[in-house]
């Protein structure tokens, strides 16, 4: 969506770097020795973008609602929550187009329950504990809306609105305002077969039914072909609905505008820029460089950009509903990776301002962009077989076992952490160039952002397999330096195929709480600062005291 922010502040730059205990960062009043160097303006950015609240967020598929928010698995998992302060839910994936709601069945995995949606509130109500106003965790309900077959005959209004009045109100009675939409099926573009007319015809029953009650609505939900970003734009390969979403949101906006509720309208897209499953077409292979590559990002930033853009047309909002590293639950060995905290903490950015590749200067100022993401997560092969293990994807695992215990964060979710306590609800977004003195530089991104009312925060994010060291010109002289690094407990020293991850050198607790950050401090050398990224390496660097 198109986005002014409304307050000034400091700006913050994450630096992607290789960091372990007793790594030091060198001064240097020399650019020339380092492989990159980058500028961070003291100035407050008037007129940059936006990070709102509520960015980060998780999805989680109804068939592990007991995996995550059962009584077993909640304290860790509201902890995991409440480490980012404030976030999104969303409930649904393809599990809310196949999986029935009865208000009187057994609970088990295959049907959603009451038990469910009370797990679900207990869960908003133990994260949003000691807030007020808008909640600091909302969620977005999804419910089934794809044809009718005869192996399940019940998808249709009368389906979506029970789902609403028999479940969801009663569970929600008196906090209601958890609850930022329900959204009406997954990927449509999919369980629709590109029947356009078709869906858009069954949008218009259900909302003509008012399914969805009191309570606001999100579409379209829909998902793209993993495909060059030229291809999608000349219309050489199967779009699904990429093209169609002038045409969905001429059809959409105006219900979703008139029931909108706290946290505005908005449409939603999916985006995955690998696929574990690529015998067909080697373009979708996953591989830890393709996952980091220019090439997938600009992929990303394409459709970011074309629909964020349409929505803003629509006045709406948008959001990356579904997202992740490679589609089909993920890849061993490149998603469940230290690489994949890089990605994810790149693609955030990339998220709140798109670079699109065909007007490279357009959103030089980040006013267009999602206003969220969430990170799906799901069962490793296939619906209702949890004890199978996790999805090689998931920011988040759950316990496989009988025990139902709790759930721990994976490489990714160490990125969330990062980008939500120094990224989050901040102004000032802007990418920083990154001038390139030796090959090792050109991996390295780097983003600022105004944080409090005399901060300025400079990202920094190493995407290569090498050491790099970046040249900081910054005005002032102290600064704090926390880094997400890789890490491998074997101590075979491996990096982006590292299999953990840490900040500060330090790891979330069992219990789901975080100890806290334990910045270093390091003071300019005539206005430079040397710092020393390992691979697969980010660091966030925060100077103090600029008006």
């Amino acid at each position: 969506m198109r986005r002014h922010p409304t307050r000034g502040a400091a700006a913050v730059v994450a630096l992607a770097v290789l960091a372990c205990p007793g790594v030091s960062v060198a001064a240097s009043a020399d650019p020339g020795e380092s492989h990159a160097s980058v500028r961070l303006d003291p100035r407050r950015m008037v007129g940059g973008g936006s990070v709102p609240a509520h960015f980060v967020g998780f999805s989680v598929e109804w068939s592990l609602i007991e995996r995550y928010m059962g009584p077993s698995a909640r304290p860790a998992f509201v902890n995991l929550l409440r480490n980012l302060d404030t976030g999104s839910l969303r409930i649904g994936g393809s599990s809310q187009d196949v999986m029935q709601f009865d208000a009187t069945a057994t609970n088990t995995n295959e049907v959603i329950t009451p038990e469910d949606l009370a797990d679900i509130r207990a869960t908003l109500e133990a994260a949003n504990a000691d807030g007020g106003g808008i909640p600091r965790w909302a969620v977005t309900l999804g419910t089934a809306m794809a044809p009718a077959t005869a192996g399940r005959p019940w998808r249709g209004p009368e389906h979506a609105q029970a789902f609403v009045t028999q479940g969801v109100k009663p569970a929600f009675a008196g906090a209601d305002e958890y609850i930022a939409a329900v959204s009406l099926g997954n990927e449509p573009d999919l369980s629709y077969g590109y029947d356009l007319p078709e869906y858009l015809g069954d949008f218009a029953a259900y909302t003509g039914a008012d399914v969805t009650g009191p309570y606001p609505l999100v579409t379209p939900n829909t998902s793209e072909p993993i495909s060059p970003w030229q291809s999608i734009a000349d219309r050489s390969v199967q779009t699904r609905f990429f093209a169609d979403w002038p045409a969905i949101l001429d059809a959409t906006a105006g219900p979703t505008k008139a029931k909108a509720g706290a946290f505005g309208p908005w449409a939603a897209d999916h985006f995955y820029p690998l696929a574990r499953t690529c015998a067909t077409d080697p373009y979708r292979c996953p591989t830890i460089p393709a996952l980091l590559s220019d090439e997938r990002l600009d992929n990303f930033n394409y459709q970011v950009y074309t629909h964020a853009d349409e929505a803003a047309r629509h006045g709406l909002a948008y959001r990356v509903e579904e997202l992740n590293t490679a589609a089909g639950r993920g890849a061993p060995g490149v998603s469940d990776v230290a690489a994949s905290a890089v990605w994810a903490l790149d693609a955030m950015f990339n998220a709140a301002c798109p670079q699109p590749p065909h007007a490279p200067s357009v959103n030089a100022t980040c006013g267009t962009g999602a206003t969220g993401v969430n990170f799906h997560n799901a069962e490793v092969r296939a619906f209702f077989h949890p004890e199978e293990g996790n999805g090689y994807y998931n920011a988040v695992n759950f316990d496989p076992s009988p025990a139902m215990g709790s759930p721990a964060p994976a490489p990714e979710y160490y990125a969330l952490l990062l980008f939500s306590r120094f990224a989050q609800g901040t102004t000032g977004l802007r990418p920083v160039p990154v001038t390139v003195n030796a090959a090792q530089g050109g991996q390295v991104k780097a983003w600022r952002v105004d944080g409090g009312a005399s901060e300025r925060r400079l990202f920094l994010i190493n995407k290569g397999d090498q050491p790099t060291s970046v040249d900081v010109a910054a005005p002032g002289a102290r600064y704090e330096l926390d880094r997400m690094t890789p890490d491998d407990p074997s101590g075979a020293g491996r990096t982006l195929d590292a299999p953990g991850v840490r900040i500060d050198g330090r790891a979330v607790s069992a219990d789901g709480s975080w100890p806290g950050f334990q910045p270093t401090v390091g003071t300019t050398s005539a206005g430079h600062a040397r710092i020393t990224l390992g691979a697969g390496e980010a660091v966030v660097l925060t100077m103090h005291g600029h008006a």
